[in-house]
């Protein structure tokens, strides 16, 4: 029997392609899509929030809070903060018509974005921290027993049963502020606010304060006028003269010079952050003068002499409390216009031409 032959199927080569079948083209119909909006982060529902708020106020629970606006407040910034509004509520506070966080909030903030803190030495003489993060060089800080004296915080009552807790404190909020601003955004520790409240300056300031809104609550009384009797006018109350002010005695004099010495031998031997700096003592008491004293009218730390401004013609009780702040007088001294305005002057041009052979 013949036999049959099998058919070979071609495979498909270079020249032998498989023969595509035509595709049926219809007409698109165009779709009107909707125009895609951005997801904004919204605003908290008010009445929710001043509800939440006002009931946590009422609950007595949290002392710093006075009324349900404060509340909503931290609330608030709890929120920003990624804290739980109890927990903002127990650690966040108004201080001065500012929020406040407590230090051991800043500290675990610090840790959440991936700060490290290594506690080089902690005791009652003072604190040193080591601040490090991937891709950053680390830096240390300290805050010690003299610069808590400088500052008039070694006889406050913390400070003196907590030591260590203290200068831990304010070890963290100085280095933070250093290593990396992005932490504290400009937000004031509690500890701070607390201590700058109660500081001479501060007392000052609030008693001025509250002497002028009594005034000008007694120079706005109101005086009717009825149809039989004209409109009484107050009375002018006339002060008695102030007394002369006493002669300094000889023992008041040598203390005003031992107190403006020590200023002068701080200024030689400055340091911010364990690193000296030099300090221009002429140029200094031109800042006293020119820029602090303007800003605080009831202080009085230098007074010109001969045309030139000199520490010996301050006032002893203002000297006495310039001493005890030198920390914090050198730093803001560094940040004025004045000591800019001079480093502009020092600086050598970037083109210094070559003197002629």
């Amino acid at each position: 029997m013949p036999e049959k032959k099998k058919k070979t199927e071609q495979k498909p080569g270079p020249n032998n392609k498989p023969k595509e079948k035509e595709k049926i083209i219809e007409p698109e119909v165009m779709e009107e899509k909707p125009a895609e909006t951005k997801i904004v982060k919204a605003i908290p529902d008010t009445d929710k929030l001043m509800n939440l708020a006002k009931i946590l106020s009422m609950s007595g629970m949290f002392p710093n809070i006075h009324n349900e606006y404060e509340a909503a407040a931290v609330i608030e910034m709890g929120r920003a903060l990624n804290i739980n509004h109890i927990m903002a509520l127990q650690t966040i506070a108004p201080v001065g018509g500012r929020l406040c966080i407590e230090s051991k909030v800043l500290y675990a903030l610090a840790l959440d974005k991936g700060i490290k803190i290594k506690i080089v030495k902690k005791d009652p003489k003072g604190c040193t921290l080591e601040f490090s993060s991937p891709g950053r060089d680390p830096i240390t800080t300290s805050f010690t027993e003299e610069d808590s004296k400088r500052a008039g915080l070694n006889t406050k009552p913390g400070f003196m049963k907590y030591p260590e807790e203290m200068h831990f404190n304010r070890c963290i909020s100085k280095g933070l502020r250093a290593f990396d601003p992005r932490v504290l955004l400009g937000i004031s520790t509690k500890e701070e606010a607390e201590d700058f409240e109660q500081s001479p300056l501060a007392q000052t300031a609030a008693a001025k304060k509250s002497a002028k809104a009594e005034e000008e609550k007694k120079q706005q009384v109101t005086f009717t006028k009825t149809k039989e009797q004209p409109a009484a006018e107050p009375e002018k109350e006339e002060k008695p003269p102030e007394p002369p002010e006493p002669p300094e005695s000889p023992e008041g004099v040598k203390e005003k010079e031992k107190v403006v010495e020590d200023i002068k031998a701080y200024l030689k031997e400055a340091k911010i952050e364990g690193k000296e700096v030099k300090v221009d003592e002429k140029l200094f008491k031109k800042w006293l003068g020119e820029e602090l004293q303007p800003s605080r009218k009831d202080r009085e730390f230098v007074g010109l002499k001969f045309g030139n401004w000199s520490l010996n013609e301050g006032n002893f009780e203002d000297l006495k409390l310039l001493g005890e702040n030198m920390q914090w007088a050198v730093e803001e001294y560094l940040e004025s216009e004045t000591f800019k305005a001079e480093a502009q002057k020092e600086e050598p041009d970037e083109e210094k031409k070559e003197p002629p052979l």
